[in-house]
């Protein structure tokens, strides 16, 4: 994974992650239906209270949105994903089910903050 776990979230299709954000990678686990996801740390954080959370959201889901695509590993940039909301109780290890999760967006996983800011198609 680039830089050591670290990649660039922004978004043509959704207002709310247009800004850049920083994701480190905190874990790769799979949903119970074997589709790979990542837990990824974000900075800035989301405004909890737009998703009835007491906190701002730190923590964020993503998968691949299309076939053939995935997010381990990640070879290609930018990389299309779905962003979600894990269960506000997710301690990070336990196996993650779609259901529990609250899809909020689509997105692209950049390699850099320049190529996420100027939606850089390499």
């Amino acid at each position: 994974m680039p830089n050591e776990s670290v990649v660039y979230l922004s978004s043509l299709d959704s207002t709310r992650f247009l800004p850049v954000r920083r994701c480190r990678v905190v874990r790769h686990t799979r949903l119970e239906t074997g589709r790979d996801v990542l837990l990824i740390e974000v900075s800035p954080a989301v405004v909890g209270q737009d998703f009835d959370r007491a906190a701002d959201i730190t923590e964020l889901v993503v998968a691949a949105r299309f076939e053939g695509s995935t997010v381990c590993p990640m070879t290609k940039f930018p990389l299309f994903v779905y962003i979600a909301v894990p269960p506000e109780a997710y301690d990070g290890v336990a196996p993650l089910r779609v259901d529990d999760l609250l899809v909020i967006a689509w997105g692209e996983l950049y390699r850099t903050e320049e190529d996420a800011r100027e939606h850089r198609f390499k």
